[in-house]
């Protein structure tokens, strides 16, 4: 196990210091602030109103499982909360994933090989290089949940599941879908548990939400697919970093097939939900690598295979931190400590969206809004990889 809880360690440090150098840049996403805004809000009023959604944010998402953060963020009401969890969330999930593979018959070594694989692959990367979202739990809740069945422990697949089933709505279509091929092709108890989880969950919240008066959010499904071939240049990201291993498995690949269709399928988005490192494509990469832990376990020769690919992709290939020729630390922004300044008070101030890095250092103030995102703008864009500070003209750099 050293070898992959050192590399686990060393993921969780870097992309803590490169996430917390990103917030003292005004980099930030806007996703870690919108749920520390909710936490915040919840610790003090039992409400997960946050100022982006405009409403409680459990009513947009089914996503209660958030809320285990609570109390850390009772303590630091600061952004540096929720990265620091974030990070060692993702970090976490190499040890299930190399208990899977041994449980499934692999040796050590292809295990541990596998484990680090899955970290320095480019989707793991872009997960922790980007804002705060409950889907950062996927990978380690999910690998855990098929060890779960793997050992066939009633206990642990209840309340692994169940645990999903507050990572987003979304996850009760999927386990529900695993339920019922698990009830058909392997073992009745846990495949009923699955989709009795499911349902209840599924069901009952949609139940909640409509009779409060609100509509989850959810995209609009259809059966036209015109972006095909941008989707196998994603598929071939998600699995050179896996030796194709997935691929060994034949007819079990059709457990997948849900994930596919939410990702492939939306009809209503303005940009895809399939790019790499995208949290939406969290369910599918980490299926792929738990396919991976059983199909190495019967070819340990792809293990290494997998290591070099994730190695090959994080450093030429696809657009990740650790990219040859890509300069991921900034200089602290001169405008941080106004930004910051307005964390200590709960005053209305509004950042225009292209301050959104600035919004997300005061998101602990409740009344901070950010506004006029999607409408367009004179000032021109910061370059995403170039060090030059944001240099706001709006009204908050006044302070509070």
């Amino acid at each position: 196990m050293r070898p992959v809880l050192i590399g686990a360690a060393i993921f969780a440090a870097v992309f803590m210091v490169l996430d917390l150098n990103a917030l003292h840049a005004l980099r930030a996403n806007q996703n870690t602030g919108l749920y520390l805004q909710s936490l915040i809000d919840f610790v003090r009023t039992g409400s997960t109103f946050d100022q982006p959604d405009g409403k409680p944010h459990l009513l947009v998402h089914d996503q209660w499982l958030v809320l285990a953060l609570a109390p850390l963020v009772a303590l630091w009401p600061r952004p540096e909360t929720l990265i620091v969890a974030q990070a060692l969330a993702l970090a976490a999930a190499a040890l299930p994933l190399y208990f899977l593979a041994r449980t499934f018959g692999a040796e050590a070594r292809p295990a541990v090989l596998l484990a680090l694989a899955f970290l320095i692959s480019p989707s793991m990367q872009g997960y922790a290089y980007d804002g705060f979202v409950p889907e950062d739990f996927i990978p380690l809740l999910w690998c855990c949940l098929a060890l779960a069945l793997a050992k066939k422990s009633w206990w642990a697949t209840a309340l692994v599941a169940q645990l999903l089933l507050g990572v987003k709505e979304d996850e009760a279509w999927f386990l529900g879908w695993f339920g019922i091929v698990a009830f058909f092709f392997y073992e009745r108890k846990l495949g009923l548990t699955l989709f009795a989880l499911a349902l209840l969950n599924g069901v009952g919240y949609y139940e909640i939400a409509h009779s409060l008066g609100y509509t989850p959010e959810r995209p609009r499904y259809g059966l036209i697919d015109r972006e095909w071939p941008q989707q196998l240049g994603f598929l071939v990201e998600v699995l050179v970093p896996l030796a194709f291993a997935p691929l060994f498995l034949g007819r079990r690949l059709l457990i997948a097939l849900p994930l596919f269709a939410e990702l492939f399928f939306t009809q209503d988005r303005t940009y895809p939900l399939y790019h790499s490192g995208s949290y939406y494509t969290a369910p599918l990469v980490t299926l792929a690598a738990i396919g991976s832990a059983l199909a190495i376990a019967r070819r340990p020769n792809l293990a290494r295979w997998a290591l070099a690919g994730a190695v090959l992709m994080a450093l030429f290939v696809n657009p990740t931190v650790l990219r040859v020729g890509r300069w991921t630390w900034f200089s602290p922004d001169p405008q941080y400590a106004v930004a910051r300044s307005w964390a200590g008070v709960q005053k209305p101030v509004d950042f225009p969206c292209p301050d959104t890095g600035a919004w997300t250092v005061a998101s602990p103030d409740l009344q901070a809004r950010l506004v006029d995102c999607g409408r367009p703008t004179s000032r021109p864009p910061r370059p995403a990889w170039k060090d030059v500070p944001l240099r706001s003209d709006a009204a908050w750099i006044g302070g509070p």
